[in-house]
């Protein structure tokens, strides 16, 4: 087959997000490689030691476009943009990834926080226009990258900035678990998120997989209501934290920096499981084989 395979940072050379983007979108064609599949990705520049480059100087959406040739596609984008680059690329090949639905529910905090509560599922007191006293986490509504994220400690009452939302800071573990959806919903891995906190700032640093957690069992089922609520597909990554009980942080509908060490662990390929999410025949497990992680050196929450 062949696979389109879009990353923001790579195809517009945005330095910003290089790091973490090439890191991600150079597994996923070197899998599909080895799985006999040719990938094609748009580059400004960098060339990967496998797949065939579309050298571009386009828009990121304009990139997106060259997918007509290809048989089946991936895009990888902040979450401001996500959900049109997601329609691009359903209107020019088949999407391996989350519909646009799911993938603006997803990218909207709010309306995402809002539907995991209809489906009773743990999230944090999420709020907009105004916050009571307490310890809250302040986030743009549609951020990605973690840009602006900041702890606040509110000792009456505070309004919330046009365009951010808060919730509420709950203290325990930083953990993620990934996932792949099609018919069926595959949990893969627990991981543990490397957040660190300097002064008001949480900032991301990376990830460790897999991850052991007491509640194994009450995590996974937790991640897999939240992607089934949303309507999720392909590669998903449910950031939780993990306290009293599992609280959903955030569902990224999209590969995130997770697929790194994961796919170093796995005794089979992601680009095949991927793919089989797409045709209905998600094996009822999977196995893995050590432990990994990948360290990001830029301050950026994934």
């Amino acid at each position: 087959m062949r696979i389109f395979i879009a990353e923001y940072a790579v195809a517009t050379g945005d330095q910003g997000f290089i790091e973490e983007g090439s890191a991600m979108l150079k597994t996923l064609v070197a899998s599909f490689h080895r799985s006999g599949h040719a990938a094609y990705y748009p580059t400004a520049s960098i060339r990967l030691p496998e797949g065939e480059p579309l050298l571009t100087t386009e828009s990121f959406l304009e990139t997106l476009k060259h997918a007509d040739g290809c048989d089946a596609g991936i895009v990888i984008a902040p979450d401001d943009i996500l959900h049109e680059a997601t329609e691009v690329l359903e209107n020019h090949t088949c999407n391996l990834g989350s519909p646009r639905d799911a993938v603006r529910r997803s990218a909207d905090k709010l309306s995402c926080a809002r539907a995991l509560e209809e489906h009773e599922i743990p999230v944090p007191r999420t709020m907009i226009n105004k916050v009571s006293s307490g310890r809250w986490v302040m986030k743009p509504r549609y951020g990605c990258g973690g840009e602006e994220v900041r702890m606040m400690n509110v000792k009456k009452s505070e309004r919330v900035p046009p365009g951010f939302v808060a919730a509420e800071y709950i203290q325990g573990e930083h953990i993620s678990v990934s996932l792949i959806r099609g018919k069926t919903t595959l949990p893969i891995t627990i991981n543990r998120q490397i957040i660190r906190q300097n002064g008001n700032t949480l900032t991301y640093h990376g990830n460790q997989t897999p991850w052991e957690v007491k509640n194994r069992e009450e995590v996974l089922k937790v991640a897999t209501d939240a992607v089934n609520a949303l309507g999720c597909r392909g590669y998903t990554g449910v950031d939780i934290v993990n306290s009293d009980q599992p609280y959903v942080i955030d569902v990224n509908p999209r590969i995130t920096t997770s697929i790194v060490p994961i796919s170093q662990i796995l005794t089979c390929e992601i680009a095949e499981l991927i793919l089989n999410a797409k045709r209905g025949a998600l094996p009822e497990k999977i196995n893995i084989k050590g432990s990994a992680e990948i360290k990001i050196n830029s301050a950026i929450l994934s």
